[in-house]
């Protein structure tokens, strides 16, 4: 095979790639359009008090953050190891820490009645 022939070969694997991708990239902008296109219709006849659908009563569930774990000193370092030792005094924080504030999130009830937050009693 001869190196025009191989050129030709390569310059023609590359057009076929080419041809399929572009014709991926109409189909979805076409498809885009299309879907787009009822979208703004289907906005335009639906008015917003034809539709009410019928709430369940909110359920309030308490998720408390988890408490920070203490750190860990060093007891015994591996040999050869060289360890920067703090100062024997430690220094009291000024400020106590904040207490994080707990998230309330209210989540309907699937089944639509109470099932007590949750709890197994």
């Amino acid at each position: 095979m001869n190196t025009i022939h191989r050129v030709g070969l390569t310059i023609a694997g590359v057009v076929a790639l080419l041809v399929v991708g572009g014709a991926f990239v109409v189909q979805g902008y076409a498809g885009a359009q299309a879907e787009a296109a009822r979208a703004t219709a289907a906005q335009q006849t639906a008015s917003p008090t034809s539709t009410t659908d019928a709430s369940l009563d909110p359920v309030t569930v308490y998720v408390e953050p988890m408490p920070t774990q203490p750190a860990v000193a060093i007891a015994n370092p591996a040999p050869g190891v060289a360890v920067s030792r703090p100062d024997p005094t430690p220094v009291q924080p000024t400020d106590p820490q904040p207490t994080p504030p707990v998230i309330h999130i209210i989540v309907p009830s699937p089944s639509g009645h109470d099932d007590n937050g949750g709890k197994d009693d």
